[in-house]
């Protein structure tokens, strides 16, 4: 298969990973501490608009109404990205769409596109507003840029209106990480931006088994890292597959070498190594995952397993597409990767009737319990420019998707997706200031999917936040073994793996999620020399004492500045 054709296949597997990942957001209605699903009469009714009057940071932070309708009705300026592939319902266009008219019609909010960009130009096309000082009252922006817009003080303090408008609802979703996204929006005691708050509970690599063969075989379920050292010598060395040639490896990587798909990253954490990731040292600095002495004992113990023909010799030339073909021509037993791994593994086990993989915690080296480096759980910002007139529009604006997305005004069919002539028309991404299900939200949806499957009761559902949709193809798959739903039911049992072994401590989210100026341009360089030098290191062209040269290398070449800029940045958020 030609490079164009393979990275096309990875970026389809991807896309449909992703759709199948936990954030689907299909929940229904969730419990609401706002009188939501009266939200157009609260706003009728609040007659002169509590928010009428700019609400600066320093005013008084009395409760303010978080749906109040604005009267006479004001206009938003505001940047944004869009999406050449987006559609829109016959007769909606990005100036004219079911947010933008809610937020009129209830939050007497009308929106004016100062300008947009395709998303591949925005971040050019916002910095040069942000160099020229035009910036509009509303945008979106990277965690980079929010850092360069703070310092400069072109940023609107939103402290007061939060605590004032935003309701209990939101103020619960946006704190459902602990606090960590909005702390990585405030600076100096101010918080300058909306964080778009994500669930990084998703992300642990769980290792994937092909059961059949342990049965084949005649192993038992790995407790220990010797127990899955064991299994990865007996698929590679006992013939798992029958066919009588020595052709099967004991565990599948592809080139990249991290990500959520046959990855190096669950073996990692198992010897307590978090690569590319920015972990905090006893003394409370941040430090950067790969260059920790622990790095050095996993890239060994895969040298050895590449020696002993455990890895496929090819896998440095093999991107996940091509590890997924080899998968399902029954090379492959393990895998290290993220719950939605069956979507990948799928089309094996159409292909291959008996196959089955089952999901499992990470066992450590020493009998610690294994901690999951996962990614942070803001994904982005919104800001408002510093003087706009009405910065509580912004709360407000979130406390709508809130409602309407996530809360007891929830309307899939008309906020999320709207089906026209047989399409599914999404209509999500035109909602100017949103938010995602934090860790707290999924668990405590995943808790209900548990129970209720547990149960055949879909009614337990009804608090859900999300993940609902995965109740039917599981009950369904558990009572027929329907092959259509294997992968749904099989993430399910990644979510209750993860339910299991991975919340609370044992969730190791990175300290920092943004780009320092060096890392802008840096890390390019630096990624190449770590995944190049552990490639050798581990299929024995470079010896593992390589490592400590390349974490010198590392450091002289950016990574030093990095970690500097990364801890000042972290110490102005305190």
């Amino acid at each position: 298969m030609k490079r164009n054709q393979r990275i096309a296949l990875v970026c389809g597997i991807l896309a449909c990973a992703l759709a199948a990942t936990g954030c689907s957001d299909s929940g229904k209605n969730a419990a609401s501490t706002e009188p939501s699903g009266k939200a157009s009469g609260s706003s009728a009714a609040s007659g002169t608009a509590s928010g009428t009057a700019s609400a600066s940071a320093s005013a008084p932070t009395e409760k303010g109404d978080p749906f109040g309708k604005y009267d006479p009705p004001i206009e938003l300026h505001v940047a944004r990205a869009v999406d050449q592939t987006w559609t829109y319902p016959k007769g909606d266009s990005i100036d004219n769409n079911v947010w933008y008219r809610e937020y009129e019609n209830l939050l007497g909010i009308k929106i004016v596109h100062d300008w947009t960009a395709l998303t591949s130009e925005y971040n050019r096309k916002l910095n040069v507003s942000i160099a020229s000082g035009s910036l509009p009252e509303l945008f979106s922006v990277s965690a980079s840029q929010l850092k360069q817009l703070a310092d400069a003080g072109q940023l609107e303090d939103l402290t007061g209106v939060y605590e004032q408008y935003a309701s209990d609802h939101t103020k619960e979703l946006q704190h459902g990480d602990g606090g960590a996204a909005l702390a990585s929006a405030t600076f100096n005691g101010k918080l300058l931006a909306i964080p778009v708050v994500n669930a990084p509970i998703y992300e642990p690599n769980l290792l994937w088994i092909r059961t059949d063969w342990l049965k084949k075989l005649n192993l038992s379920e790995p407790k220990t890292l010797d127990d899955v050292l064991k299994i990865a010598e007996a698929f590679t060395k006992q013939d798992p597959d029958g066919n009588g040639k020595p052709d099967t490896y004991g565990l599948a990587v592809n080139n990249y070498l991290y990500g959520p798909i046959t990855s190096i990253t669950g073996l990692s954490n198992a010897f307590h190594a978090y690569p590319q990731t920015w972990v905090k040292d006893a003394s409370g600095k941040v430090v950067y995952g790969s260059t920790q002495p622990e790095m050095k004992q996993t890239l060994a113990k895969l040298q050895e397993m590449y020696k002993a023909g455990e890895l496929d010799r090819e896998f440095g030339v093999k991107d996940g597409t091509k590890v997924a073909e080899d998968i399902a021509a029954n090379k492959f037993g393990m895998a290290f990767g993220a719950n939605w791994n069956p979507y990948v593994f799928l089309d094996a086990v159409k292909k291959n009737p008996g196959m089955d993989w089952m999901p499992f915690p990470v066992p450590s080296v020493d009998g610690t319990p294994t901690k999951a480096n996962v990614g942070f759980s803001a994904s982005g910002y919104v800001v408002v420019r510093k003087g706009a007139k009405h910065p509580e529009a912004a709360i407000k604006m979130l406390n709508l998707h809130e409602e309407v997305v996530h809360g007891s005004r929830r309307n899939e069919g008309q906020f999320i997706t709207v089906e026209e002539n047989g399409e599914r028309i999404n209509t999500s991404p035109m909602s100017l200031v949103q938010s995602g299900v934090s860790d707290q939200g999924v668990l405590e949806s995943l808790t209900l999917l548990r129970k209720a499957i547990e149960n055949e009761d879909e009614s337990l559902l009804k608090d859900a936040l999300t993940e609902t949709d995965k109740y039917g193809p599981t009950v369904d798959y558990l009572k027929t073994g329907n092959i259509e739903n294997w992968a749904v039911a099989h993430q399910y049992f990644g979510f209750v793996t993860t339910m299991d072994n991975y919340t609370g401590d044992r969730l190791l989210m990175t300290a920092f999620g943004g780009q320092t100026p060096t890392m802008t341009d840096k890390w390019a360089t630096l990624d190449k020399l770590e995944k190049e030098t552990f490639t050798k290191i581990i299929m024995g062209a470079a010896s593992v004492d390589e490592f400590d040269t390349f974490v010198a290398d590392w450091n002289k070449l950016g990574g030093e500045a990095i970690l500097k800029e990364i801890n000042d940045w972290l110490s102005a958020q305190k």
